[in-house]
């Protein structure tokens, strides 16, 4: 699985008193479950006519011991490229849908699950974005996928325009691989200043999902395999970085949605202070 496949958060903590709704209804989408072997995959399905290109969901397990939370989100701009085993799986459950994004009937995997050690769970969709820029869901859930979007785009149109001024030969390949890392590590420290989920506190998570799209891109552009490195010719490798981020930009530039979505919540910047 992709680095950027899912992005998701998964906490335990006390009992409290009260407890959370019933899962979310919408005329626009709703949730199934799939067996296997341990328990049941919880499955986004579309019921509009709008295609979906991201969502965001939860789910609060209780048992008698207390309980725990998991807040995964998906997002088409978050492959580089088209073909993934999990993007959106046509209503058919034929393979992938040829659009790319959530379909009218078709079946979206949430990364929860529920097996009978979970106890009693709750799941449901906090925020759905439309291919036509429009959105359904919890306000604070809305702006924080749309932060996550944000810092994907500065983070692709930074490392485009980098890898663009690299020689051709690849002569500078491991000064670059190098600052690639340097450059994830020290976002993946700006990300972990802000809290995720844990305090459900609606200003830090836009920060959070904003530099965790920056670490999660630097981490796609990161060479898995040394050995492989070591075999394939600098200015191959180079090729295939600036190949993969040109392709990547271009889904994120010709994105209405995105654009759309900036004129409501206008794009945010590494210098603001929210």
């Amino acid at each position: 699985m992709s680095s950027l496949t899912a992005r998701a958060a998964v906490f335990c903590f006390p009992v409290i008193l009260g407890w959370l709704p019933l899962v979310a209804q919408s005329s626009s989408y709703h949730l199934e479950f799939d067996d296997f072997k341990l328990g049941q995959h919880v499955i986004l399905v579309n019921d509009s006519e709008k295609p979906i290109e991201a969502f965001t969901a939860s789910q609060v397990c209780r048992t008698a011991h207390g309980r725990s939370g998991a807040y995964p989100s998906q997002d088409i701009l978050f492959h580089p490229s088209k073909g993934y085993s999990d993007d959106p799986q046509a209503a058919d459950r034929s393979g992938p849908t040829r659009s790319g994004v959530l379909d009218a009937g078709a079946r979206w995997r949430t990364f929860l699950f529920t097996t009978p050690e979970m106890g009693d769970c709750q799941d449901r969709i906090t925020a759905v974005l439309f291919s036509d820029g429009s959105f359904e869901g919890e306000d604070a859930e809305v702006r924080s996928l749309k932060a996550g979007r944000d810092g994907l785009a500065a983070a692709v149109h930074y490392w485009a325009d980098r890898i663009s001024r690299e020689k051709p030969d690849g002569s500078t390949l491991n000064a670059l691989l190098a600052e690639i890392r340097e450059r994830m590590v020290a976002d993946q420290t700006k990300r972990d200043r802000y809290p995720n989920r844990v305090h459900r506190d609606p200003s830090a998570q836009p920060l959070w999902e904003y530099w965790a799209s920056w670490a999660t891109v630097e981490a796609d552009l990161k060479p898995n395999s040394p050995k492989a490195l070591s075999q394939e010719e600098p200015s191959a490798t180079l090729r295939k970085l600036a190949d993969k981020i040109d392709g990547w930009k271009t889904r994120i530039d010709g994105n209405i949605a995105l654009q759309k979505l900036n004129e409501v919540f206008p794009a945010i910047s590494e210098s603001e202070n929210w």
